[in-house]
């Protein structure tokens, strides 16, 4: 397979780890960076032995494709230029600042005849790739998302930073059902925007969804918790694991080596923890990017997609107290 040319704009944490993963991937042919920043370009070109384009233009020119990693503000500029060069683009979350901006952008993309994907990680994460084997109609969801203060991802609230991860899986695991009702408190505690935010959720299907995201805690979690019946399932992102309870006897079907615990009444619960791929969710990501280009193939997280997770937390957003 030819390799795509490929370039990174802007290089901040997570623009880096896409120079990072791109500068040794087959199938990607990695022609550089625009990074304003000339002091932060020139790390990563001596780090990465990458090249830097002051010119965004003349890199577009040279790319059929484009990571955006910019300021989120950013994305909407950015991306029209992107596709009016000629190239598919893959822009991190959130799409825009705003939806308004992000239909914008993904007008454009049709507009052009190009690949349009969302960068939400958390898609390609092995826990819940593994989980979705066994997630069945669950009825009610509890998330939590919480990392220490850092500085960085406070050009957006909690919600679009943080919160929208999980939204937008809900999205995917819940395709088709509306949201009939919410009730969200976002407060700001560090910044101008909420750092701490829980929003619940009661989705047309039945399900309840309580969801808590938090920029200023002490230590981190990324857990989604989904209770179905008969069973319990724990995806912990982070340590990218799976476990699993149920009854002895009900929901799915435990292996020979799970841990039984008897109860009172002389039932049991089983706890198992189900097998998760040793994989790299960037990488992983990326891969498929890449491979939607090659065989025009629709991206797991579309920029329609992309959208709707966008719109979700700009409602939530607007009717938080």
């Amino acid at each position: 397979m030819e390799r795509i040319k490929i370039g990174v704009l802007g290089t901040g944490h997570l623009g880096a780890h896409h120079v990072r993963i791109l500068s040794k991937m087959e199938g990607a042919d990695l022609i550089g960076i625009h990074e304003p920043d000339r002091k932060r370009a020139g790390e990563i070109v001596s780090k990465y032995d990458v090249k830097a384009f002051d010119d965004i233009y003349v890199l577009l020119d040279k790319c059929d494709a484009v990571v955006i990693a910019s300021p989120t503000g950013t994305h909407r500029a950015v991306g029209e230029l992107a596709f009016s060069a000629g190239c598919h683009a893959l822009i991190e979350k959130p799409l825009a600042d705003i939806a308004s901006e992000g239909e914008v952008i993904v007008k454009a993309a049709e507009k052009a005849g190009k690949i349009l994907m969302v960068g939400h990680v958390e898609q390609f994460n092995p826990a819940i790739e593994a989980a979705r084997t066994i997630i069945d109609n669950p009825v009610f969801v509890e998330s939590h998302r919480l990392t220490a203060f850092r500085g960085r991802g406070t050009d957006v609230s909690v919600i679009h930073d943080l919160l929208i991860h999980d939204l937008e899986l809900l999205l995917a695991i819940f395709n088709g059902e509306s949201i009939e009702s919410m009730e969200t408190s976002a407060k700001s505690i560090l910044t101008d925007s909420p750092d701490i935010a829980n929003s619940r959720l009661h989705f047309s299907g039945g399900c309840v969804a309580n969801l808590t995201a938090s920029r200023i805690s002490l230590s981190n979690m990324r857990k989604m918790r989904f209770f179905q019946q008969g069973a319990y399932i724990s995806v912990d992102f982070g340590e990218r694991n799976v476990e699993i309870a149920t009854l002895k006897g009900s929901g799915p079907k435990p292996p020979a080596n799970a841990d039984f615990f008897p109860l009172p009444n002389k039932e049991a619960v089983c706890r198992w923890f189900l097998p998760v791929p040793e994989q790299d969710a960037l990488t992983t990501e990326l891969e498929h990017f890449l491979d939607c280009i090659a065989n025009n193939k629709e991206p797991r997280v579309s920029g329609k997609r992309g959208l709707e997770a966008l719109r979700l937390a700009d409602l939530i957003a607007k009717n938080a107290r």
